[in-house]
């Protein structure tokens, strides 16, 4: 496995794993503290502090993005704070240093969703967002909900942008439910408290969860080859703005850089990696014109319907290699793990 593979694989796998720290509980004991921070902002404490209050999260049961007067299902949710930083000011009375609150700043927010989410208007934004159009700006809010599906509280949002996308591993032998994680970078936010509606799901959100394993993946040419792949790492494509940490923070006016997408790795039988093998011949060794090409990353449901697609466009072949052989293990023998630059993902929802 190539070292920038194990680098974007260990920062998803960071990233997803870190919504179990984001529970009603770690709500109420940490986000309490930050929740004042918007007095500095002004306007609406008031409502801040509405959504403070014990019962605004004791009962959280259920989460949802708002999008275009949709609420989508939403698995987990971190971030998207105001926070101001601590400025000192040397020079005070009685030799002890002055401080006040800086510039406010926001988190970004990460969620994480079913692969089917049966939202038209996220279809939409991942299209616009990851597509020709460029970036598409969006309003909305994460809500919280309890048991009978009210509103206990919500995080409003304006002028966010798509700025982190990782579809799922897709795995023959991962029998898990297929998540997506996107990393929504907003202008600012406000924390309010509930509106007294009912959240609204719309029509599929209810549809039948995808396994990982659940996939097919084609490269132009060389679908052949690609009939017994195992196994697909995680695609991720992102904006670059300086360090893409879990829980980034960013300045209003810190624009975003163009979407780049980490390699992907695919695992496949050796045996069906000779066609593989001669397009790295012709691309690398031989520098042909003409030798990048387009693949199609597809999940089905148990008629085979596709429920979602990823679109790969600008794919080269950068390295081939078997995997490791260690004599008494389980592993399966004769598998190679192919490496593939990629220049475009397009991520297509039903």
């Amino acid at each position: 496995m190539s070292e920038s593979h194990e680098y974007h694989s260990q920062n998803v796998e960071a990233a997803l794993s870190r919504r179990d720290l984001f529970r009603t509980a770690g709500l109420a004991a940490g986000g309490a503290v930050l929740l004042g921070l918007p007095k500095f902002v002004g306007g609406w404490a008031g409502e801040a502090e509405a959504a403070t209050d014990p019962r605004a999260y004791a009962g959280t049961s259920s989460l949802a993005l708002e999008l275009d007067s949709q609420s989508i299902p939403l698995l987990s949710v971190e971030g998207g704070h105001a926070v101001a930083d601590v400025i000192s000011e040397p020079g005070g009375q009685e030799g002890i240093a002055g401080k006040r609150p800086g510039v406010v700043r926001y988190e970004d927010l990460l969620i994480t969703l079913p692969m089917t989410t049966g939202s038209k208007a996220l279809g939409e934004w991942l299209t616009n967002s990851l597509g020709k159009p460029g970036p598409s700006a969006k309003n909305g809010a994460i809500i919280y909900g309890g048991p009978d599906g009210k509103e206990l509280k919500r995080l409003g949002f304006t002028g966010a942008l798509l700025s982190e996308v990782v579809v799922p591993q897709a795995s023959a032998t991962d029998t898990a439910q297929a998540i997506l994680f996107l990393r929504l970078t907003p202008q600012n936010t406000q924390l309010l408290g509930p509106s007294g509606g009912v959240l609204k799901v719309p029509p599929g959100a209810k549809q039948a969860n995808v396994l990982s394993s659940n996939f097919r993946l084609n490269v132009q040419g060389l679908e052949q080859a690609c009939g017994r792949i195992a196994k697909v790492h995680p695609l991720i494509t992102r904006r670059f703005t300086g360090s893409n940490s879990v829980g980034e923070f960013r300045l209003p006016n810190n624009p975003l850089g163009s979407w780049n997408c980490a390699n992907v790795s695919v695992i496949l039988p050796e045996a069906d990696a000779g066609p593989f093998y001669q397009w790295f011949d012709d691309l690398v060794m031989k520098a042909k014109p003409g030798s990048e090409r387009s693949g199609l990353l597809e999940w089905v449901d148990r008629s085979m319907k596709v429920v979602a697609s990823v679109q790969l466009g600008g794919l080269g072949i950068v390295r081939y290699a078997p995997e490791p052989v260690i004599l008494g293990s389980s592993q399966k023998a004769g598998m190679v793990q192919v490496d593939l630059y990629c220049e475009t993902m397009k991520v297509l929802l039903s």
